[in-house]
């Protein structure tokens, strides 16, 4: 998967955490799921109407979720102020259909070690 992030994102430690995280995420690692996400973590698919709570219900829906390969990840913007963090962008999928997202993260606290408490996902397909 090519990945293409703007520059200055490189700036603040949450930014990295964020793309960090949201490629794990798409790339089905999950040591650094682990390593960011809370126990308690919850993942809302606003657009299917999911909900996914802990942490070994994530890492289970991952691992057992059949998805399109990605081609590129192109991350237009990173936001972070205190515990609350944004990120969007487009995902062009192998079969070239394109997704405009963005996710909005809660962290547990605002120390770099804070960890991912609650992501809202949007997924749009034009």
């Amino acid at each position: 998967m090519k990945t293409i992030i703007p520059k200055g994102c490189d700036n603040a430690p949450r930014k990295q955490i964020v793309i960090d995280f949201t490629i794990a995420i798409l790339r089905q690692r999950i040591e650094i799921i682990k390593e960011y996400a809370d126990e308690s973590v919850i993942w809302h698919q606003l657009k299917e109407g999911k909900k996914v709570e802990g942490q070994s219900a994530l890492l289970d829906l991952l691992q057992h979720e059949n998805k399109d390969p990605i081609d590129c990840l192109e991350i237009d913007q990173v936001i972070t102020h205190g515990k609350f963090a944004s990120i969007n962008g487009v995902i062009l999928l192998t079969n070239g259909t394109k997704i405009d997202f963005c996710d909005v993260y809660t962290f547990s606290n605002t120390a770099k070690s804070g960890k991912v408490k609650e992501i809202k996902s949007y997924r749009l397909k034009p």
